[in-house]
């Protein structure tokens, strides 16, 4: 991973990233798939290890279907408390895949609907693409509840609200300073 990678968002030293997430071949992925079949839709999807673009990865593959008012499929990480810090400025995320939007979720204990997150949209590319976010350009949806990092509980990247074929890596995850 010593190839020079495109960047997306503010410049960030590499020294500032602290890794939450970060893809190995030897170990099961931490990364959970969810689609709308959980609410009688039909959108399908399947999450494996994989090497992609010349990286071991977490992919998810599939598509979305908004028949059954369906219309998601995601991959999910759970975060850890211990794994917060109110030092954190914002996120980072490597992900590859086909040339699409795809959302990120991000999840707070202070959340009770499952409608509810913070997002952020993603131009997601074939090649590895290194999406630094602010907290701050976070932006609620459904909820009027203030953003706390140090509340998170979840991310998941989601392809959402339109039909299309799903193909999503994503090799790392964490947070910087």
């Amino acid at each position: 991973m010593n190839e020079k990678i495109k960047t997306h968002g503010p410049a960030v030293p590499s020294e500032q990233l602290i890794d939450v997430y970060n893809s190995t071949q030897h170990e099961p992925s931490a990364w959970k798939m969810i689609s709308d079949q959980v609410m009688g839709g039909v959108s399908s999807g399947d999450l494996h290890q994989t090497q992609y673009q010349n990286a071991t990865a977490t992919c998810l593959t599939g598509r979305t279907s908004l028949d059954n008012n369906g219309g998601f499929v995601q991959m999910k990480l759970d975060i850890e408390p211990s794994e917060l810090s109110a030092d954190y400025k914002g996120l980072f995320i490597e992900l590859a895949g086909n040339s699409h939007h795809y959302n990120l979720h991000v999840k707070t204990t202070q959340l009770t609907r499952p409608w509810q997150s913070f997002r952020y949209t993603l131009a997601v590319a074939p090649h590895w693409t290194r999406f630094i976010v602010p907290f701050e350009q976070l932006l609620a949806h459904r909820t009027e509840t203030e953003f706390q990092q140090t509340e998170i509980n979840s991310v998941a990247v989601v392809a959402i609200g339109e039909e299309f074929e799903v193909e999503i890596c994503v090799r790392r995850f964490g947070f910087y300073k």
